[in-house]
């Protein structure tokens, strides 16, 4: 019963996710190993909504370490934990608290153990800024507390490079890409376990500089930035833009006309068709999310949340004026409308 109500609610949330994004491009899910333990590390930028990206487009169904603050309540609890959620502590959650991270590093070892997949970011928090940040060394204590307790056993990493095109804008666009195993095995030297984890460390950071935009020089990033906004380049392919970077060829501004006058009908044909929702979101929840970072998740899930219970509403309403089954051809049209003026964003 458990599996199919995670199966259940994973196709709601693929679902949601293909609908909330205008393009969502997938890469190198044959890169994936199966029938063995994997440990899949990605960059961090968009919050909660990185993680239901992976967990949705992935061949794998992986458990994944989420900040502690989050299990807030019994109920909120028990949901993450349907959902493969595990707590990780932070020194600002409290410098007793991360001795509790003992316990579910051991707990990640044993799911490993047992040939699951986990997800891991290990840059240790999240920013918008499209830069790889330092990898802090945890993910390396799972692997090799796995590794000590079963020498033989055989783990992957894929490293995931997780772009998007405008994090804080909606509609957005975003791309996954799954990059080659790195074979945990190879550089485990139980006699040299902080030069091991040091050598690891450096590998996936190197594999995941090349999965997204990668801004080295942190000093010059507004102004890179710009410069490559002027360029028009596309994030969604992190390869050409590295590229860009590594050549310094962001010389020729583009020039970039306003939205057409059909786009324009677009956007105001898609709000006379959600008006109660955005002045709802614009008017009282937009305004009390405080860090950029978390904009575009709190917009997915009050999309997630609030859109269902409008068509209920809408559905109701059309009940009093038309017979079911034209009712539900109304509200049939409106998703489907939705569905296809976010797309052509």
């Amino acid at each position: 019963m458990r599996k199919i109500g995670y199966h259940f609610f994973r196709v709601w949330l693929r679902t949601a996710i293909t609908f909330y994004f205008a393009k969502i491009k997938v890469e190198g899910l044959h890169d994936i190993p199966t029938g063995k333990p994997v440990m899949f590390l990605a960059n961090h930028q968009n919050a909660l909504l990185d993680a239901l990206l992976v967990a949705t487009h992935c061949n794998r169904k992986p458990y994944f370490l989420t900040r502690s603050d989050v299990f807030k309540t019994t109920a909120l609890k028990m949901l993450f934990e349907f959902l493969r959620m595990i707590p990780v502590y932070r020194i600002r959650d409290g410098k007793d608290s991360l001795k509790r991270n003992t316990a579910i590093f051991e707990r990640c070892s044993d799911l490993l153990g047992k040939g699951e997949a986990i997800l891991i970011f290990p840059e240790g928090n999240h920013s918008l800024k499209r830069r790889v940040r330092p990898l802090s060394k945890g993910f390396t204590r799972i692997l090799f507390l796995a590794l000590e307790t079963n020498p033989s056993m055989e783990i992957g990493i894929v490293p995931i490079g997780v772009n998007y095109a405008n994090a804080a804008k909606f509609p957005d666009k975003a791309a996954l890409y799954y990059g080659e195993e790195i074979k945990v095995q190879d550089f485990f030297d139980k006699d040299d376990i902080s030069g091991s984890a040091g050598r690891l460390k450096q590998e996936v950071y190197h594999r995941l500089k090349k999965l997204t935009t990668h801004i080295e020089a942190e000093a010059r990033y507004d102004d890179i930035i710009q410069k490559l906004k002027g360029s028009d380049v596309d994030y969604l392919n992190p390869k050409a833009v590295n590229l860009i970077l590594e050549k310094e060829a962001i010389l020729n501004p583009k020039f970039k006309g306003t939205d057409s006058a059909i786009k324009y009908l677009w956007k105001v044909f898609f709000i006379m068709l959600n008006f109660p929702m955005i002045i709802l979101w614009s008017q009282f929840i937009k305004p009390k999310v405080t860090e950029q970072e978390f904009l575009s998740t709190t917009r997915f899930m009050f999309a997630l949340l609030i859109y269902p219970l409008q068509c209920l509403v809408l559905m109701v309403a059309l009940l009093m004026v038309f017979s079911w089954p034209a009712a539900l051809v109304i509200c049939l049209v409106h998703l489907i409308l939705n569905i296809v003026l976010v797309k052509l964003q």
